[in-house]
């Protein structure tokens, strides 16, 4: 059997930079596509308003206009909604359909064309509406934040660095995260980082999906050098409204591991996870995320693992954020005999650039 050779931290850390900063030269060397304001938006009291459908996200519809910059309009006082160009829009149940939307029949209805005909949907069962951009830059987010705490009694300090890069199309949404904490204090100086990779494809355009994953973890704290893990399941969007989501999925993934000492081990492990986001969009623009991961393994008996997240955005100025982030650890078998302890756990607060 071929034993996988892992990169040391440092490595890692870099290859995770060096990706973040492609991205980012990527997206700020493309050049401004040309703007096409030819959408048609009509309200309940008969104003007619045109330019570009941004997006509609948590009841409010981003609108872009020449004379009056970008609208953000209550989705309940649309009437109808004309576009020539391709949508997703994604319902309460958690279907996903793409088209040009046109005008229903009758007023807070939006009527879809795609290559199966017309549906029609009324304005209550539409959660959000995204344009399907036609390159592959204009496809991907990218979230990074710069994350500091210092408490003077213990003395200790922590820095923190994440990045977050995503890329939707009609079928699929991946996802590359990662994270890198440390820690210093008057004795020493400990970190632990994660990268982790995702792809997300719908199932018959619903609310299930397959995911594949892989990722890279550390941690002084718990005596790990690195874990490196692979795996595939199914998950599923249990709720979904303009202002929230609730997700869930089953997955297998094996793991190899190796501690600070030295010793590697190999073994299968059950992923259960589940996350919930809730966002506002009234000032000030408001964005909470919390996921949770459990890991029973399957080859070592009576080995648990479990992991959480929880990030809270607040927007101050455009694409400017104050981030908030915590985030813990926990295996009741760590591969290090000696290790420091069975649990570890992060709280940093800064700033983040969404763009």
């Amino acid at each position: 059997m071929t034993t996988l050779v892992a990169p040391d931290d440092w490595q890692l850390q870099r290859m995770a930079m060096v990706i973040l900063l492609l991205s980012v030269s990527i997206c700020l060397s493309n050049p401004a596509a040309a703007q096409r304001k030819t959408d048609t938006i009509t309200l309940y009291n008969g104003d007619r308003i045109t330019g570009e459908i941004k997006s509609l996200l948590g009841g409010r519809l981003s609108f872009n206009t020449d004379a009056m910059g970008t609208l953000d309009i209550e989705w309940k006082e649309i009437a109808s909604i004309d576009s020539n160009y391709n949508y997703e829009l994604r319902l309460d149940n958690g279907q996903r359909f793409y088209g040009s939307v046109k005008p229903g029949s009758i007023a807070g209805t939006v009527a879809l064309e795609d290559v199966f005909g017309e549906k029609s949907f009324g304005w209550q069962e539409v959660v959000e509406i995204r344009p399907v951009e036609e390159t592959f830059i204009d496809r991907i987010d990218i979230y990074v934040a710069a994350n500091y705490a210092f408490t003077k009694a213990s003395g200790v300090a922590q820095t923190e660095l994440r990045a977050d890069v995503s890329y939707e199309d009609e079928k699929t949404l991946n996802a590359f995260t990662s994270r890198v904490t440390v820690s210093d204090t008057d004795e020493e100086a400990t970190s632990s980082s994660r990268i982790n990779v995702s792809r997300k494809a719908w199932v018959d355009r619903a609310a299930n999906y397959r995911l594949v994953f892989g990722g890279y973890e550390s941690n002084d704290e718990l005596g790990l050098d690195y874990r490196l893990s692979l795996g595939a399941g199914m998950g599923r969007y249990f709720v979904e409204t303009p202002r929230s989501e609730l997700i869930g999925s089953m997955s297998l993934q094996g793991l190899e591991e190796r501690s600070i000492g030295g010793d590697t081990q190999e073994s299968i492990e059950g992923v259960l996870t589940l996350g919930y986001s809730r966002w506002r969009f009234d000032s000030p623009e408001l964005k909470l995320k919390f996921d949770a991961s459990v890991y029973p393994s399957l080859t070592e008996s009576g080995r648990v693992r479990a992991d959480s997240t929880a990030t809270l955005r607040w927007e101050m100025i455009s694409d400017l954020f104050w981030d908030f982030s915590a985030w813990g650890s926990y295996d009741n078998s760590t591969v290090e005999v000696d290790a420091a302890g069975s649990f570890d756990w992060g709280v940093t607060t800064g700033v983040g650039w969404s763009f």
